[in-house]
């Protein structure tokens, strides 16, 4: 009986082990939906007075978004309700950091129809 008994522990620890290292997390932050997570950095360019991409997908919470001007001119990040206004210099990289729980506009205030949304997945 010993025996049959010391496989019966081993199996229900083994059991427990798999189930404890399955990988399942109820964390979904910046969980696009199919599985993907969306990191805490990104990236957006400024050229010919125009942000590339002109929709940003950043995860919910902070994100530091690194911003290259590659025009010879100014422009600034500025979000719609004014909580971030980041001047990047002309031929210049900087980064900024935004905390958002929803999806935000965001618009160069030098250059009007430079616009783009901060897409909170």
């Amino acid at each position: 009986m010993r025996g049959k008994r010391g496989i019966a522990v081993a199996a229900l620890m083994f059991a427990l082990v798999a189930v404890g290292c399955g990988g399942g997390s109820d964390d979904t932050s910046g969980d696009t939906g199919g599985g993907q997570l969306l990191p805490d950095t990104a990236s957006l360019a400024i050229a010919d007075l125009a942000f590339e991409p002109s929709t940003l997908p950043i995860a919910r919470g902070t994100t530091t978004i690194t911003i290259t001007n590659s025009d010879d001119v100014d422009h600034t990040f500025t979000l719609d309700d004014d909580s971030v206004d980041e001047t990047i210099p002309g031929g210049s990289t900087v980064d900024v950091e935004v905390t958002l729980d929803s999806s935000i506009g965001f618009h160069c205030s030098i250059h009007t129809q430079m616009t783009g949304t901060l897409q909170v997945a």
